[in-house]
């Protein structure tokens, strides 16, 4: 299996072989201004080269070592050779491999899986899954080795939650241990017994069942003697009685006694929670937190007093909630709900209309100030600030908005449907904008501002005090005097006169003149 993916990587290197020479930065005096047929650029939010050849088709980038080739939708890669990191989707979310050093992990659709590689404690293992059929691991340490083929037999580490899995014509035998506890099913799920430290049970689901813990010590981190609480569990009739005592021998012990749907109650030295008729009438006193609440019904009317929480619901109509730090509103739910959470030094707030049709989300640093904000109006566009100050605009946006901070996405869909692309480093004075895939570019630098029109048919420069036009491949300039220059059959330049302005990006002025011309 394993020479099977080795060949399908193996046959993707070859279609990103033509790109490699993209590692090398791009001339900027010789590069390819042709979208949206050919297109090379200067990157904004990371130093480095890009280029796109058939419109959204093809892709690269290369930025500090790291180099990206994508053919949408079809195939992305990424390599960076310093970290020994290298990735390959297809299709994404159809096939992905992940390699990082020694470790590797190849999947479909994440039913099916190969991984391995070399852990923390320098064992190499081997795995294999079929989910959730087939699980497969080979290990130097053969006591971590498992083989498991559902339903029939099978011994699993680490998986499904627990430390430890075995089973036997499932469902007729399964036992499973996590930490101490170990509990072994017959005719899973209804009848099983279980057995761990201090810690005995049985149950015959959903007619009774009973499970008691005594009261036990350990040593904490640092080598203090801190009490374990027990519990004493029953239930009957599953899940209309029921009756639990937790954290017994501790300082909060908890009691919980239900007879659904007649009442269910809830007794602790901080919380009192009492259920009527449930779940039509609903009382909490928290002592803890200092608030009273009331529901009837819960969820839909409540309120709720006191110095730990305030609260009005008329759910979906109105609804506000207030404590020490987070503030929360919605109006005709889900039409309008907002939220706020201030909690030293984070302060974030989201709003949000019709669920993913417009949000937008604001989290800020009050130590230093930083703010990274996010807005998506679905299928319009996408827009964020990162805490650095970087921006990204794209629009349209149909995926984004659903599956925000997805590299995958944004590698392998976004180039397809973003008509309109906007990039801005006001760090280092850096702005790039693409309509339709290239078809009108414009790249901002402190050095050189240039567009590109049509293939290229229309080209300007703007360097220091001096622009250049091009049409057709036929040279023109300007300076800031107001001379507009074009080349004689001799070589020589021909002046006509027209002031031009400053070009500023963020506020700022990228090419100053204070004052002084500026002639070739």
């Amino acid at each position: 299996m394993q020479r099977i993916f080795a060949i399908a990587i193996a046959w993707a290197g070859l279609i990103a072989q033509p790109g490699s020479v993209l590692a090398e930065a791009v001339d900027p005096a010789r590069r390819v201004d042709a979208g949206p047929l050919w297109q090379e650029f200067p990157l904004v939010w990371n130093p480095g080269w890009g280029r796109e050849i058939l419109g959204p088709l093809w892709g690269q980038e290369h930025v500090d070592g790291q180099t990206l080739w994508r053919l949408s939708p079809l195939l992305a890669h990424i390599e960076e050779a310093a970290t020994e990191r290298s990735e390959y989707e297809f299709l994404y979310p159809l096939f992905t491999f992940d390699r990082f050093g020694t470790e590797y992990r190849a999947q479909l659709l994440q039913f099916f899986s190969v991984s391995g590689g070399q852990t923390v404690d320098a064992e190499t293992k081997r795995r294999q899954t079929i989910f959730p059929f087939y699980f497969w691991q080979k290990s130097d340490n053969p006591s971590n080795d498992y083989t498991a083929l559902l339903p029939f037999y099978g011994h699993l580490q680490n998986h499904l939650l627990r430390d430890e899995v075995r089973f036997a014509l499932l469902p007729l035998w399964l036992q499973s241990r996590k930490r101490d506890i170990v509990t072994d099913n017959f005719v899973f799920p209804f009848f099983h017994v279980r057995h761990g430290d201090h810690l005995t049970g049985w149950q015959f689901w959903p007619v009774f069942g009973h499970e008691n813990k005594e009261v036990t010590s350990r040593t904490n981190s640092i080598d203090e003697a801190e009490i374990v609480g027990g519990h004493s569990k029953w239930f009957a009739v599953w899940p209309f009685i029921l009756s639990n005592r937790d954290g017994i021998g501790t300082a909060n012990p908890v009691t919980n006694r239900a007879f659904l749907p007649v009442f269910s109650l809830q007794r602790s030295p901080l919380r009192d929670n009492t259920t009527v008729l449930w779940p039509f009438i609903t009382h909490t006193e928290n002592r803890e937190q200092h608030f009273v609440e009331w529901g009837l019904p819960f969820p839909f009317i409540g309120w709720a007093r006191g110095k730990g929480k305030h609260a009005n619901r008329l759910w979906p109509l109105y609804g506000n909630a207030t404590n020490p730090t987070t503030r929360q509103n919605f109006f005709l739910y889900p039409l309008y709900w907002h939220k706020r959470l201030q909690s030293a030094p984070l302060d974030r707030e989201r709003t949000r209309v019709f669920f993913f049709g417009y949000s937008d989300l604001r989290m800020q640093n009050r130590e230093t100030g930083k703010t990274f904000r996010r807005r998506d109006l679905w299928p319009l566009f996408t827009w964020r600030q990162e805490l650095d100050g970087r921006s990204r605009l794209q629009v349209l946006a149909p995926i984004e908005p659903l599956l925000p901070n997805n590299k995958s996405i944004e590698r392998l869909y976004s180039p397809l449907v973003s008509l309109w692309r906007h990039e801005a480093n006001p760090k280092e004075h850096t702005a790039s904008q693409s309509l339709l895939w290239n078809t009108w570019r414009r790249d901002v630098s402190p050095e050189l501002t240039r567009t590109s029109t049509l293939f290229g048919l229309v080209r300007t420069e703007r360097s220091g005090t001096r622009r250049e036009w091009r049409f057709l491949g036929m040279p023109f300039s300007q300076r800031e005097s107001g001379l507009t220059d074009a080349k004689a059959p001799n070589g020589k330049e021909i002046s006509l006169s027209r002031k031009k302005s400053p070009v500023a990006i963020h506020g700022e002025e990228l090419f100053p003149t204070n004052g002084h011309e500026m002639r070739p």
